[in-house]
């Protein structure tokens, strides 16, 4: 048993009282002094991996991807659009293939891993993006190279340092010429003469053009329209979207919780006339003050997400077009949630999820430190202090009474 004495103060006096407690109720009154720094230091850490997360997503904003029934894209359809102005709006352009699962073997080392193959043509960073770890991508021309992953080469060979080495796969040697990151188990390598392919990648050139009309303008060329889309920008936009929605809604909340605590207090003090006025200024300005800041937030949102012409109605009236966006989009989300063909759509899916419900804890960890500060904060002034000297015979009473109250119940 320990014995502490603990002041609180409520709206008319300071009270000293004195307890007799044990560890839950130290650990109790220790949680209360700290509560609002850890809330604090848990919501900035939240919002750290958040900002983090937001710039992984917007390195594959740019991507839009289709997908087609096994040998859907011909090899001189592909030659030919590139050959075309519409192509000159990408920046990067891939056909793929799926080739099926086959096994990688190195004979320096007599190891082996079994991979998942795939051909491509064109620019394998579209597809793969910043997932180079070491090395370089190959490029259209190339013959007998190949890009395997972080952990295949360790399997295979015990080391990072691979670039110019050989592994043998499906009864050929391939010289790896790049490393991708993760531990997705797959070989990439150059397109083979007249072949088909199963889907496109594409890389814009500027974050504003327009999704849907370069995935109209590939499906005429290629003479497709049923391909699995999957759209970068899509989890971009909205994990950003929702992430200001959330501080403009915990904002709203507590101008509300503010201006209904402001009341409470004024209608239980009896409060001057100087005070009566602040107190009512501060009740008509904190309710406008917050809702003014949440609308800004939400511009600040639309700025960074900048979703572009493919989320905005020609006229605000039109109401269709959000439920048909709404239902477009959320078929896009389950496309890529059902086809993942690459590890980066993996990971891109798994990385926006984590974000929505990072986004969900971040929106309680501010209603709760905006609660907390609301309802223990003082409303008004600091009252006239005592003397030092007044003060401490004042305390010294106070708990002496409160001593003899509790021994003469014992």
């Amino acid at each position: 048993m320990r014995l502490i004495i603990i002041y609180e103060r409520n709206e008319n006096e300071i009270n000293a009282f004195c307890m007799e407690t044990g560890i839950g109720e130290r650990m109790k009154i220790r949680w209360q002094k700290i509560r609002i720094p850890v809330l604090l230091l848990v919501f900035i850490m939240v919002n750290v991996w958040m900002i983090n997360g937001f710039l992984q997503l917007k390195e594959q904003a740019d991507m839009i991807s289709l997908s087609y029934p096994a040998g859907a894209v011909t090899e001189t359809t592909y030659d030919q659009w590139k050959k075309s102005e519409d192509s000159e709006i990408f920046s990067e352009v891939a056909v793929w293939k799926a080739c099926g699962d086959f096994k990688a073997l190195s004979e320096d080392t007599g190891h082996d891993q079994k991979v998942s193959c795939y051909q491509i043509k064109g620019q394998p960073a579209a597809i793969f993006g910043k997932e180079l770890a070491a090395g370089r991508y190959f490029t259209e021309g190339e013959r007998n190279v190949c890009l395997l992953d972080q952990d295949t080469v360790r399997q295979l060979f015990g080391s990072d340092n691979v670039l110019g080495l050989e592994v043998r796969m499906d009864e050929k040697a391939w010289q790896i010429v790049g490393v991708l990151k993760g531990d997705a188990s797959v070989c990439v390598i150059p397109s083979e003469e007249e072949q088909a392919f199963d889907g496109i990648v594409i890389r814009k050139k500027e974050p504003e053009q327009s999704t849907n009309q370069a995935v109209s303008m590939i499906e005429a060329f290629l003479g497709n329209t049923d391909g699995q889309q999957i759209d970068g920008q899509l989890y971009y936009v909205l994990s950003c979207l929702l992430y200001f929605i959330i501080l403009a809604v915990s904002l709203t909340i507590m101008g509300f919780t503010a201006a209904k605590k402001i009341r409470r207090k004024t209608k239980k003090r009896v409060q001057s006339q100087k005070e009566s006025r602040i107190t009512e200024i501060g009740r008509q300005c904190v309710l406008p003050f917050c809702l003014a800041a949440a609308v800004m937030i939400l511009i600040a949102g639309v700025n960074a997400a900048n979703p572009g012409s493919d989320y905005l109605p020609t006229y605000w009236s039109d109401f269709e077009f959000f439920s048909r966006l709404f239902e477009d989009k959320a078929e896009q989300i389950r496309s890529l949630a059902i086809h993942q063909e690459f590890f980066v759509w993996q990971k891109m899916l798994v990385l926006w999820r984590r974000i929505l419900w990072a986004e969900i804890v971040a929106g309680v960890l501010m209603m709760l430190l905006c609660l907390d500060v609301l309802l223990h904060f003082p409303m008004y002034g600091k009252r006239k202090r005592r003397s030092l000297a007044a003060h401490l015979s004042y305390r010294f009473k106070r708990v002496s009474r409160r001593v003899q109250s509790r021994l003469t119940q014992q």
